[in-house]
């Protein structure tokens, strides 16, 4: 019967979680139904049906983790319907439960998988955890009794045990006490100190799947790339008189430039004029990207995507306009894809709708540099020897030391700047 695994939708995705079932127990399918959709790493995404017949079996339920590979339901030709079972630890297969004579034998069309006595709660019902996190459980002999569930109905899942093993490992070595009688002198060894107990005034709350993701690689990157910083200051002036009048020109109801289409637009003709900076490092090595495709985050309800605008020094702003305004449309839908998400080579951060007056943003790994577009606000400067209004943005340039030298980023920065300061070159 053929199986629906579940598939590889980012790249950088270990597993997902199935958020909803579009198709139930005995409905049919087709090839290229969606039958489901999962939280990546990244974004929400849909699973389609690879063949035609009968959703026969689902086995791993709304809000459980599943790895890339593992079976997640059935799909068969037949009329008949299984009922959905508790699927086995992916790779062990299923057995039946040990038996005494005078007891029902387990039918053959319905194994009964064995459960361990680490997975029986003192009350003789069976703790809920996901198919991951038993095997990680069995891996380690660690009695499922002692971990605190924080998926759905307390269930436990792969993250519950990770981070019981690293509170473990983290906690200090207790040394056994010998047989022999210590002497007067020695002290025997304290216990280790208990693990801190949560306040019972306090609310637990699960990580999604994103969140997850963006913490591990958030820290990864502050741990492993050398982040460096360089700062100026934009004069938008004439951008801000120019703007109004390239929108007029689009027509009421079009696609309206933002200043961040027309940032895209000048961190790409930079990027063209200073390659290095569109580059990343890998193994011991720099790979220079031949395509400027830039990111841009957007924040959404449960975390933070980044979609990616590619060959955007190729693109003129109205089709830059147009593509990020769909980009977020979907970002905040959940509606993201793979390529949507994929293949980026430099970020922008931009906070400015949110009065911020500046701030550094953190590297997306493999990338070399994120730029950080802080508020517009009016203050004075010197014009002719004179105190005059005008229209500032801070700019902040984080930076890979690996890849790049302050020099040339100073040198990158001051090119955007140039860009935005002169206006009308954006639209060649």
């Amino acid at each position: 019967m053929p199986e629906v695994s579940m598939p590889r939708l980012s790249d950088t995705m270990q597993e997902g979680t199935i958020t909803r079932w579009l198709k139930k127990a005995g409905d049919q399918v087709k090839k290229g139904d969606v039958i489901a959709e999962v939280e990546t790493d990244k974004a929400n995404m849909e699973i389609e049906a690879y063949s035609a017949g009968t959703l026969e079996q689902i086995l791993v339920q709304e809000g459980e983790v599943a790895a890339i590979g593992q079976a997640i339901a059935l799909i068969g030709a037949g009329e008949g319907v299984q009922k959905s079972v508790q699927p086995a630890t992916k790779g062990a297969p299923a057995t039946h439960v040990a038996t005494t004579s005078s007891a029902p034998r387990a039918t053959t069309y319905q194994p009964v998988v064995q459960v361990p006595a680490a997975a029986i709660s003192e009350n003789g019902a069976r703790v809920k955890a996901s198919p991951l996190a038993r095997r990680i459980a069995e891996e380690h002999g660690i009695d499922l009794r002692l971990i605190q569930g924080s998926g759905p109905s307390g269930r436990i899942l792969r993250d519950d045990l990770e981070d019981y093993l690293e509170k473990v490992h983290a906690a200090p070595t207790v040394v056994q006490p010998v047989a022999v009688p210590l002497p007067v002198t020695q002290v025997a060894p304290a216990a280790p100190a208990p693990l801190e107990a949560i306040p019972a005034d306090t609310d637990v709350v699960a990580l999604t799947t994103m969140q997850k993701t963006v913490a591990r690689r958030l820290t990864e990157a502050k741990q492993t790339v050398p982040h460096f910083y360089i700062s100026n200051e934009v004069d938008m002036t004439d951008l801000l008189a120019l703007r109004p009048m390239l929108n007029a020109a689009n027509g009421e109801g079009d696609i309206k430039i933002s200043v961040n289409d027309l940032v895209i637009k000048a961190c790409a003709l930079a990027l063209e004029k200073f390659p290095e900076v569109n580059s990343s490092y890998k193994d011991g090595q720099f790979l220079r990207h031949k395509h400027i495709n830039i990111g841009c985050a957007v924040d959404i309800p449960n975390g933070l995507v980044v979609p990616v605008i590619r060959d955007a020094n190729l693109k003129g702003v109205r089709t830059i306009a147009r593509e990020t305004k769909v980009l977020a449309e979907k970002a905040k839908a959940g509606r993201l894809t793979v390529a949507d998400l994929s293949g980026g080579t430099f970020s922008i951060s931009n906070l400015g709708m949110m009065d911020v007056s500046s701030f550094v943003a953190v590297i997306n790994p493999p990338e070399a540099a994120i730029l950080a577009v802080a508020a517009i606000h009016k203050t004075f400067v010197p014009v002719d020897g004179q105190p005059v209004i005008r229209d500032i943005m801070p700019l902040t340039l984080s930076a890979d030391h690996r890849i790049l030298y302050g020099a040339t980023v100073a040198r990158f920065l001051q090119e955007v700047k140039r860009l935005l300061q002169n206006p009308y070159a954006l639209l060649g």
